[in-house]
């Protein structure tokens, strides 16, 4: 979205701040706006225009390492899996794309505190698989469908409609890889895997790049900085948002929090000026974030009736029994439900999420019953150390159980681009 270019008195005014949109006016945002910040938080028209320009801006280095990639890939991809896993002195002669990536994956910026990173994965860890399985179902996956852009992309590198399950499942691995103890240190499971998800979105950008109907004036370059708030925004908000399902966190632990996505989005290439420091900032991120993306359309509404459609299978209720079909409509409303409640009547409306339905009472239920368990295991003497270790290892073996269920595989940067030329080949036929 642009902006008009008012005089400068105008544009720098502090009182004329963004008007808010309908998503923001109800549900979970209202409610997060109110409570943790107020309006202190909406922007200016000043901070708007400066935020719209990173429609344009990318990511050079995994843009540098994918052109390497296509013209020599066996080498090129060899070298850099062996970096990745073991360090660039490991690499004989490494080529200068893959080192000058290596590089900026080994800076470690000033600011990162791994005292942070411990507690925040320690608070983290406390939350059942399930509670985050239907945040992110529920809330990251319908969130980052509200842009017509965003959407595009999505579905050019890959039949998410289709693979609805197993991206939820892959997304739910991935932020729990990072959130895992040392999971952000250099060998960690969550730096090398956001490494490579930023190499998908560079291979991502690279084919579409070779499309004609993409149009760079009205949508920008595909998966440029803001595409990326967009996507990550949910994924950052769902971890502070299950406070709301009784997973509560202290200031410290929030705070906390904020700090290890700041550095996950280090990792995965956002830029400096979009890595927030606060929990004011992420919410003035998300105000920009919607005033620049929020335009819901058919494909938001298809992306997430797959998403919510793909519950029963995730849970492995989906069968073709009369117990399961009981289960499934529970599951699938649940979830329903909680997208609903949590992103607005206007919004829920505009995407096709159901009207609310009795499974709605279940969740008073459920946040009393996080809540007693979530302070009982802070309250008792080395209970949150015990609960944290409990919890991570029952979430790991229970994400590899759905993983296995699912037969769910890495999203490969090699399918994502055939994905796109395949969509090409589509479009040109059409209107042949």
């Amino acid at each position: 979205m642009t902006i008009d270019a008012p005089s400068t008195a105008h544009l720098h005014d502090r009182t004329d701040r963004l008007a808010p949109k309908p998503i923001l006016r109800e549900g979970g945002p209202r409610l997060a706006m109110a409570v943790l910040a107020g309006d202190s938080v909406r922007p200016t028209r000043a901070q708007a225009r400066a935020f719209a320009k990173f429609a344009h801006t990318y990511d050079p280095v995994a843009d540098d390492l994918v052109a390497a990639m296509r013209r020599d890939r066996p080498r090129i991809r060899t070298q850099f899996e062996q970096a990745l896993e073991h360090g660039i002195e490991t690499v004989d002669d490494p080529a200068p794309e893959v080192a000058a990536f290596i590089a900026a994956l080994d800076d470690v910026p000033f600011w990162v505190d791994y005292d942070k990173l411990d507690l925040a994965a320690r608070a983290i860890a406390r939350m059942p698989l399930i509670t985050l399985m239907a945040f992110t179902t529920a809330i990251a996956f319908p969130a980052s469908y509200v842009s017509p852009r965003v959407n595009d992309v999505l579905l050019r590198g890959g039949d998410l409609a289709k693979r609805a399950a197993g991206r939820i499942v892959e997304t739910v691995s991935w932020s729990m890889d990072c959130t895992a103890p040392g999971g952000m240190e250099r060998f960690g499971a969550g730096t090398k895997n956001t490494a490579r998800v930023r190499v998908v979105h560079a291979y991502i950008r690279a084919g579409i790049d070779r499309v004609d109907d993409w149009n760079t004036d009205t949508h920008g370059r595909p998966v440029n900085q803001l595409h990326y708030c967009v996507t990550m925004i949910p994924i950052a908000g769902v971890a502070l948002a299950v406070m709301a399902a009784g997973h509560w966190y202290s200031r410290r632990e929030r705070d906390a929090i904020v700090h290890l996505y700041r550095y996950v989005a280090h990792t995965m290439g956002v830029t400096a000026e979009l890595q927030v420091t606060s929990l004011d900032e992420l919410l003035r991120l998300i105000w920009l974030a919607v005033w620049s993306e929020v335009d819901p359309d058919d494909s938001s509404a298809a992306l997430t009736e797959a998403a919510l459609k793909a519950v029963p299978r995730i849970y492995g209720v989906d069968g073709p029994s009369a117990a399961n079909r009981i289960r499934s409509w529970a599951h699938y409303r649940f979830h329903a439900d909680l997208a609903r409640l949590s992103l607005g009547s206007g919004y829920a409306d505009a995407v096709g999420v159901p009207r609310l339905s009795p499974m709605a009472a279940l969740y008073p239920v459920w946040f009393a019953r996080n809540l007693l368990r979530d302070r009982l295991s802070v309250l008792v003497p080395g209970g949150a150390g015990r609960a944290a270790r409990r919890g991570h290892t029952e979430r790991m073996r229970e994400i590899a159980e759905v993983k296995r269920r699912l037969e769910v595989r890495p999203y490969e940067r090699d399918e994502a681009v055939q994905s796109i030329r395949e969509r090409d080949r589509e479009l040109r036929a059409r209107s042949a």
